[in-house]
């Protein structure tokens, strides 16, 4: 029985009991840890906390922003409003530098000369052809075309302005007792109604040599509003030239 014993000892140490076991030094720590236990750390804690306080932070701030754009695009800013104005205020400065542009070409064109190439046209059978017992001047009207086409709203002004309101006279009567013209200054007004204009022309003639004087020129000019010729001119007629006309049309 004995014999049997130990060798079931052996066989257990061979096996079950082989290699590393509880020792007596274990036994000392595990005592020592019930006696005294470690205390926890304080400040294990903080590390949790500053991730959640950074994690509710970045969703405050996302959520802020996004109110903000939405809020922005609803309602301009202060900035955005001066911008509004100010670009208002351009387009407003740009269709009147587009009428007083038109205004300053065609004063160009009656007190600069005298134009013997208009005057030419104007007065040399040549060029003038009569059909259906109409008289015509083709070249005439491919002249004016040229010229004031671009700013009148269509060819019927230009023959109005021509013929009714004293377009070219002053070229002619220039032209006809040698006198020079030109243009030394232009003030042009918008009237209360937005597509009436007035003008006053400084005019500078001079004959044969003397002192140059000068002349103000005053007139009324009227726009199209029909947006397709928007900027275009439908009247334009000289209201007051304080004796320029009477001036050149004399050869004294």
């Amino acid at each position: 029985m004995e014999e049997q014993l130990s060798n079931l000892k052996r066989a257990m140490d061979d096996t079950v009991y082989k290699g590393n076991h509880f020792l007596e030094e274990h036994k000392v720590k595990i005592r020592g840890t019930i006696k005294h236990p470690r205390k926890k750390n304080r400040l294990e804690w903080f590390p949790k906390l500053l991730t959640v306080t950074l994690f509710i932070g970045c969703i405050i701030f996302i959520t802020d922003i996004t109110k903000k754009n939405i809020n922005s695009s609803d309602k301009p800013s202060q900035l955005e409003q001066r911008n509004g104005t100010k670009t208002e205020e351009q387009r407003n400065n740009e269709d009147n530098w587009v009428q007083k542009t038109a205004i300053k070409k065609v004063l160009e064109q009656e007190f600069t000369g005298p134009n013997e190439k208009l005057v030419d046209l104007l007065w040399n059978p040549k060029y003038k052809t009569v059909v259906n017992n109409k008289a015509e001047n083709q070249e005439l009207d491919k002249y004016l075309a040229e010229v004031y086409g671009p700013y009148f709203a269509d060819f019927s002004r230009i023959e109005t302005f021509i013929a009714a309101d004293g377009g070219t006279k002053y070229q002619t009567g220039a032209y006809d007792n040698g006198y020079k013209l030109s243009l030394k200054n232009i003030t042009i007004e918008q009237e209360n109604i937005s597509y009436r204009y007035t003008f006053i022309a400084e005019v500078g003639y001079q004959k044969n040599g003397d002192e140059e004087k000068t002349a103000s020129v005053e007139g009324e000019v009227v726009f199209s509003t029909k947006e397709k010729e928007e900027g275009k001119i439908v009247g334009f007629q000289y209201v007051k030239d304080n004796g320029l006309w009477d001036i050149l049309r004399t050869s004294n």
